[in-house]
């Protein structure tokens, strides 16, 4: 029988609750989102935090192979050991630009390119004593390199890790700026994150059983992708990937606030239909991407007008170009541990939906752990009924979304690129690392 969901309530220093011990939050660092009580009771509707608004997402239901029931997580001192200390500061971490030529095969083609990047290396990391790697891929209009530098690195020193920032190819600007052509997760892009892990991976100072990806928006895409592609091949060793609000589908990628001075609405853009927005039956496009309401914009897919068809020329009705960049497909594909994180308003989108089909679709894969923000592994995924009694979504201290998020209405705090990979981060990636205190749970 499936089980709910449970949500893993912040704490202070240790502190226990019946049954169930927590996911440390002192020091800021460690999420402290989930204010329900640990253990056994499921979330009552009547205990909704300020702020949570239950009724923005239509409900889902989960397929594939059934989760294990009620999964226990491993023992959370594993992960609040690293956190004790505080946010990273950097101090012993060496910066070096990354050095890394790719192959690509193009139509037939084989070109090459050279990345922009920048390696951060805490003192400690030999081969005597290897470390973990975690490659960050940024959102396509972040500039991963140097937007996220300052925060990698503290990163690195906090959990200690080897953490690579790079631009895709075709993004960046000046000297910065990747080689390559920015194909939204195609033969370029796919390349660059494979090829990358696989070199980078190679080094005597990486602690090959340890290495994963850290994706941020639609760093997601060819993440995905290669994920899959290479499954039994370069990347089968890659232990984890950390999926911040990527999106799922054509819907979710394409879809903008209405504009219609930039020629975007009334209304959606051709191809766009249930099917294509991954609905299932389950959800309405209403629910998901709903019209104008309470200062918020209407939210409209599949414009010819928005990104990333403005830069292809690629409809959502080209369903072949498509589903080779749709996660709601690729992540089916893939065998590494996963983790999921949503804040209560989404960097983008005007509902949580893609992290339900996120979810989802990982249940669906041979992923042998799988979880959403701080709830337990490997468990179904929390109905909108249940989400009424529980802050299903990340907010804390440090905010309740990253920018732009154009669907706040006004209540966004936004979380800054610092403290997202100062406080919010280091102990989801430390979670997913430390397979021996939350072992694999499917």
């Amino acid at each position: 029988m499936q089980s709910k969901w449970r949500a893993v309530r912040p704490i202070g220093r240790r502190r226990l609750v019946p049954r169930l011990r927590c996911l440390g939050a002192f020091h800021a660092v460690f999420v402290c989102v989930f204010l329900t009580t640990c253990g056994g009771a499921d979330p009552s509707p009547a205990n909704a935090p300020a702020g949570v608004n239950p009724g923005t997402d239509a409900a889902a239901t989960d397929s594939g192979r059934a989760p294990a029931a009620d999964a226990e997580p491993g023992d959370a001192d594993a992960i609040a050991s690293a956190v004790d200390a505080g946010p990273g500061t950097g101090a012993g971490v060496a910066s070096d630009p990354l050095k890394t030529t790719i192959q690509v095969l193009v139509a037939g083609q084989q070109q090459q390119g050279q990345l922009a990047g920048v390696v951060h290396t805490p003192s400690g990391c030999t081969s005597v004593a290897p470390c973990p790697l975690v490659v960050v891929v940024g959102d396509y209009d972040a500039e991963a390199h140097p937007t996220y530098d300052a925060g990698a690195k503290k990163l690195a020193g906090a959990l200690p890790a080897i953490v690579v920032v790079f631009n895709l190819p075709g993004l960046g600007t000046g000297a910065r700026k990747s080689e390559g052509d920015d194909d939204i997760g195609g033969p370029w892009q796919e390349t660059a994150v494979q090829q990358l892990m696989h070199l980078l991976s190679a080094r005597k100072e990486v602690d090959k059983k340890h290495t994963g990806y850290l994706t941020i928006g639609s760093g997601l895409i060819p993440v995905a992708s290669a994920l899959k592609r290479f499954a039994t091949s370069t990347l089968k060793e890659v232990q984890f990937l950390l999926d911040v609000e990527g999106p799922t589908d054509r819907c979710a990628v394409s879809q903008a606030p209405a504009d219609e001075t930039k020629g975007i609405g009334p209304a959606d853009g051709e191809g766009a239909s249930p099917t294509a927005c991954n609905f299932n039956g389950a959800a309405t496009h209403a629910a998901v991407y709903p019209p104008a309401h309470d200062g918020r914009p209407t939210s409209i897919v599949c414009s010819l007008s928005a990104w990333p068809i403005t830069k292809t020329g690629v409809a959502c009705k080209d369903t072949a170009w498509w589903q080779a960049r749709e996660p709601a497909l690729t992540l089916k594909g893939i065998s590494q541990r996963y983790q999921r994180l949503q804040f209560t308003h989404d960097h983008r989108l005007p509902s949580h939906w893609s992290s339900r089909i996120a979810i989802k679709s990982v249940v669906a894969s041979t992923s042998k752990w799988v979880t959403l923000n701080n709830f337990q592994p490997c468990s179904t995924l929390p109905s909108d009924d249940d989400c009424a009694g529980v802050a299903c979504w990340l907010e804390g201290p440090w905010g309740n979304g990253l920018p732009p998020a154009p669907y706040a209405a006004g209540a966004l705090k936004p979380v800054s690129i610092d403290d997202l990979f100062t406080q919010v981060l280091p102990g989801y990636v430390k979670r997913l690392m430390d397979d021996k205190a939350n072992p694999n749970c499917r």
